[in-house]
């Protein structure tokens, strides 16, 4: 009984999350997006992501598979102890409550670059939240962490997600031909760049840097 009274609650914070979500995302009045750290109270709508069987192939290279919640906060755990400290993974909140995350990944200091990867919920898609994650994770990563550059890996029919890292700065590098096998086809993975070179001039034409 006491297993059963515990799902139950999980499910009632599920729904209650995801209610506030759709509030937050349903307002006509401009949202303040920012990255935060990652609390307990996030769990929910973190696992929701990694579960999504619909979108796996935009998120993992790995084959598609169902995920048990204790796995997820394993996988969490296990992140959490990692003490290499290579790797950077940020909550994107849209006016206090968690629609998805954004890290930085896979650096190389020798040559200063590293990758980015993005996951929203569903309803946090196709207004701009995204690109402004991206935007300040891009800026997270030349003004915090030094680096030159930022890129990043997309399969090719995601076109909401290429015209959102194109609005962010990144540009198409190049194509991995047929390399990613995706709900029954074969797709391009479409590699994007961003180097600070181009970022500064940008961001001190739009007055976000000081000019020298």
């Amino acid at each position: 009984m006491p297993k059963a009274s515990s799902t139950g609650q999980s499910v009632a914070i599920a729904v209650g999350l995801l209610a506030l979500i759709d509030r937050i995302l349903s307002m006509s009045s401009p949202r303040a997006v920012r990255l935060r750290s990652r609390s307990e109270d996030d769990f929910d709508v973190l696992f929701r992501i990694a579960d999504d069987l619909a979108t796996w192939e935009e998120r993992s290279a790995a084959s598609p598979a169902p995920l048990t919640g204790e796995a997820f906060r394993s996988r969490l755990a296990q992140s959490d102890a990692d003490d290499s400290g290579k790797d950077v993974s940020f909550v994107i909140d849209v006016d206090g409550a968690a629609v998805g995350s954004v890290s930085l990944f896979d650096f190389d200091m020798l040559a200063r670059h590293a990758e980015v990867g993005i996951a929203l919920v569903p309803e946090a898609r196709g207004n701009g939240i995204g690109t402004a994650a991206i935007s300040q994770i891009v800026e997270f990563a030349f003004v915090r962490c030094n680096l030159r550059r930022v890129h990043l890996q997309v399969i090719e029919s995601n076109l909401g997600a290429i015209r959102a890292y194109e609005k962010a700065g990144f540009v198409v590098e190049g194509r991995q031909r047929q390399h990613a096998w995706v709900r029954g086809k074969y797709e391009d993975i479409v590699v994007m760049g961003i180097l600070r070179s181009a970022w500064d001039f940008t961001a001190r034409d739009k007055g976000g840097l000081p000019r020298d």
